[in-house]
Parts: structure tokens; sequence; C-alpha cells
């Protein structure tokens, strides 16, 4: 799966936090349709304020669902970047895009 192939409504490429997200969803979420509408699901539950947050640990990276971010780290390194902030409607416009790249 190639994430630089990978672009959704308002990407800006060579943009460190959105290729960040292209990179989470093709290294974590790969081809899971099933693992994208999860996340759908629980952005808008946190962005409707049914849950406080949320967070996902995958293969590469950790993902926390925050109602105004989205919050992403690098799990793979020895020693670890911090965590880099996204809003969380980019994510969100992100994944919806996602799931139909790899429908």
């Amino acid at each position: 799966m190639n994430a630089q192939r990978f672009t959704w409504r308002g990407r800006k490429n060579g943009n460190p936090a959105h290729d960040l997200i292209a990179a989470y969803l093709a290294v974590d979420i790969q081809k899971s349709p099933a693992w994208a509408k999860e996340l759908l699901q629980k952005t808008d539950e946190v962005k409707s304020g049914q849950i406080d947050s949320w967070e996902r640990f995958g293969n590469a990276y950790s993902l926390h669902i925050f109602p105004d971010r989205v919050e992403i780290g690098e799990d793979y390194e020895e020693e670890p970047e911090q965590p880099v902030n996204v809003p969380i409607d980019d994510f969100e416009a992100a994944v919806e895009a996602w799931l139909r790249f790899i429908k």
C-alpha cells in the first residue's frame, strides 16, 4: 500500500502531520474497511461528546482521539519522537478518503 499516492481533500503534500496520517492509515489500518469504519465511529463519538477520548495501539503507531485533535505517536523507534497533533477534522477527512481508497 503506497501512502504517498493516497490523498484527501485538504491534504497538504509535504506537511509532516498529513504525511503521518497517511503513514498511520497505510501501516496500521491497512486495507481493513472494518478498522477504518471503527476509526470513523470513534471519532464521531468523541466529537459528539459520547465519550471523552479513545485510543488505539497498532503495529507501528499509537492513536489518541480527543474532542479537538488526534495525537499520533510513532511506536517503532527505540527512542520515539514526540507525538504529532492534527486537527480532528483533518483526520476524519483522511479516514473517510482512506475508506474509499481501499475499496
